[in-house]
């Protein structure tokens, strides 16, 4: 790239603030960095601009003015600045005649179909019925034209290789000065062991599954309680998992999200469904494996066992550590931009006069 310091647009649908941190985190690095978001997050993050998706007018402003003022463009969703009535990612020859470098982030229900995640839930309940495809036609068709204009294409998960095979996994990022654990859980007070779960969509978490494991263990006994953290503002969440002594992902589809990500950050253990046949990409995930079957075996081993969901915490901490921190994925992300000088300072100390 010719330009010393190219600026970095990161457009699309904010999820959990990751767009905004990423910026944030690179105008840290000296490098104008952009987010641009075309809905408001459910949990309240803040974006440095908002387009209305809806006003087309706005949007063909803002992508001639993003066209004069920025080199990269990181599209998260699979949504680009360009979009009329049916056709979609209008601006991608564009920014390509104009040198542009075009990166692509899957992120996941953008490429695959919901009905897929209904399918595994009916599955792990008994009901056989032939799988059905896992992307839709328009979003096979959007990944065919993302993959011929983008100079990388990304996925934040590795079950989402199936959709996009050569894809590079850059995973969710978390700012680790604030996650990090301050307090000690309820249990500790009353007894009262708290597991805490927050579905961004309970078809697709498997919520149904976990409630009824905790159902079964209340009545079996054990002083345990499930704690819905549910489309709460994202300041409430920390102090929420905090009193909590682990959490539950999800049991069906093969991998974990943002919310383990948080739970591990703040030391405690989590439980999720994970694919083995993902377990390649990361053989050092400290999560608890459970889907629906194993569920209530898992959970009462780790209400059982203090000791253990320490251990686990522990492990989970430095895991998260080691791949989520923003830092290292914003390091990943700069070599994938092809920007190797990942700071200014550099620059400065060799310019800088000698007194």
């Amino acid at each position: 790239m010719s330009k010393k310091n190219p600026a970095i647009l990161i457009a699309g649908y904010e999820i959990g603030g990751q767009m905004q941190l990423l910026a944030e985190t690179m105008r840290k690095r000296w490098y104008n960095a952009t987010s641009v978001a075309f809905n408001n997050d459910f949990r309240g993050y803040q974006n440095d601009i908002r387009l209305n998706p809806r006003n087309c007018v706005s949007r063909l402003f803002f992508f001639i003015w993003a066209l004069i003022h920025y080199d990269i463009f990181h599209f998260f969703w699979g949504i680009s600045l360009l979009s009329f009535w049916r056709f979609h990612l209008l601006d991608l020859p564009i920014l390509k005649l104009f040198g542009k470098k075009i990166i692509v982030h899957f992120r996941g229900l953008d490429v695959v179909d919901i009905k897929y995640f209904d399918w595994l839930r009916e599955t792990a309940r008994g009901n056989k019925t032939a799988p059905p495809d896992i992307s839709r036609v328009d979003q096979r068709k959007k990944i065919l034209k993302w993959c011929k204009y983008s100079d990388a294409v990304l996925v934040s998960e590795p079950d989402l290789h199936f959709v996009s095979p050569t894809s590079i996994l850059s995973p969710q990022v978390i700012d680790m000065s604030y996650w990090t654990p301050i307090s000690e859980p309820e249990s500790a007070k009353d007894g009262i062991i708290r597991i805490v779960h927050a579905p961004s969509s309970r078809r697709k978490k498997g919520t149904d599954f976990i409630e009824d494991a905790i159902n079964n263990l209340n009545r079996r006994g054990y002083k345990v309680e499930l704690i819905l953290a549910e489309k709460l503002p994202h300041d409430k969440i920390k102090e929420l998992y905090e009193k909590s002594d682990f959490g539950i992902d999800q049991v069906l589809y093969g991998w974990h999200g943002k919310v383990s990500v948080e739970l591990m950050a703040l030391s405690k253990p989590v439980v999720c469904y994970i694919n083995p046949e993902y377990l390649k990409y990361r053989p050092d995930l400290p999560i608890v494996n459970s889907n629906k079957e194993t569920l209530e075996r898992v959970l009462e081993q780790l209400i059982n066992n203090p000791s253990l969901r320490k251990t686990i915490g522990e492990k989970s901490h430095e895991y998260v550590l080691k791949y989520h921190d923003v830092e290292k994925v914003v390091d990943q992300l700069f070599e994938i931009y092809g920007l190797m000088e990942r700071t200014k300072r550099k620059d400065f100390i060799e310019d800088a006069k000698v007194w």
